[in-house]
């Protein structure tokens, strides 16, 4: 049976369904303890509040579990809230985990299709051996296919991460038609692979979080350390090729937590490119979350309000 999900969800509505728990603390107020919720699913995230929790609220409860709720859709400072009078543990044969996480709007084979088709305009051989050499393991492929590119920020979805990746490398190529001294080859290698690290910084379970690795190495030192592997094992790749093609990922964050700044133009492309889609991501992720135009709530990562006009309709200028 269909659940509803929460963007479909309208103030009085009485619901029952399945969700991530995305936090979870236990409040005091004047009749006792309360129990805070953050709840996730594949349309978006809604809090909760279970005003007489149980053992299992009060004990077991946590974020990351997956729960079946029984709730009524209200309303707390202008926003969508439930409140929850039956909450427990869900069994994992009653839910299926493509519900609880966001997706991607693109299809998995389209994503795929997107990155092989990048990866064939790769003149340079020992570029192009080096970049094959990560497909064609499929195990490792599926992954990068399938994970997300950020935890919430910018494509946090299932295949957020290889959207994100073709965007940033399709962009920099965009950029190298009026530049023809750039070095398209660089480009798409790191717009493919700036980013490739977050296949292990991630877990895409309930829901999108850190992994120790990607809390204590980060995404750009273990994309290094795989870039460097592999070309360990390609015959005579050239030393100043490598060290190129690493500075382009060590660096692609520009001036914030990077382990180096832009130091050849292909490198200062790959980081406005990969701004520019973040932040578009972003924004878009703001936009469908409001559901209209006109001014956002303040937006602290971005340090001001943004407005978005109303889509001009057809035959309109």
């Amino acid at each position: 049976m269909d659940m509803p999900k929460i963007a479909d969800f309208s103030t009085g509505d009485t619901i029952t369904s399945f969700f991530a728990v995305r936090r979870c603390s236990i409040r005091e107020y004047s009749r006792g303890h309360f129990v805070s919720l953050e709840l996730g699913d594949s349309s978006g995230r809604i809090g909760g509040v279970v005003w007489e929790p149980d053992h299992f609220c009060l004990t077991d409860l946590e974020a990351g579990m997956v729960v079946k709720v029984r709730a009524v859709v209200g309303e707390y400072q202008n926003k969508p809230q439930l409140t929850i009078d039956r909450i427990r543990l869900a069994q994992e044969d009653e839910y299926q985990l493509e519900n609880l996480l966001p997706q991607s709007d693109q299809p998995l084979d389209y994503r795929r299709q997107r990155i092989i088709a990048l990866t064939e305009q790769i003149e340079n051989s020992y570029i192009r051996r080096l970049v094959e050499s990560f497909w064609e393991d499929e195990s490792f492929f599926e992954k990068f296919l399938n994970t997300a590119a950020g935890k919430l920020w910018h494509h946090a979805t299932v295949g957020g991460l290889s959207e994100h990746s073709a965007n940033v490398a399709e962009l920099a190529l965009r950029v190298a038609g009026g530049y023809p001294s750039l070095n398209r080859d660089y480009l798409i290698f790191a717009g493919l692979f700036h980013d490739i690290g977050k296949m292990n910084t991630y877990t895409m379970n309930a829901t999108i979080d850190y992994t120790d690795e990607g809390r204590l190495v980060g995404h750009i030192c273990i994309a290094d350390y795989w870039i460097c592997e592999r070309a360990s094992k390609i015959e005579a790749f050239p030393p100043l090729l490598l060290t190129k093609l690493r500075h382009l990922i060590l660096s692609h964050q520009g001036e914030f937590d990077t382990p180096v700044q832009p130091m050849i133009p292909e490198a200062f492309v790959i980081y406005y490119c990969d701004e520019i889609d973040s932040k578009m991501g972003a924004l878009d992720r703001i936009r469908k979350k409001q559901g209209k135009s006109g001014w956002t709530d303040y937006i602290n990562l971005l340090n001001r309000f943004v407005y978005f006009e109303e889509k001009p309709k057809e035959n309109e200028s």
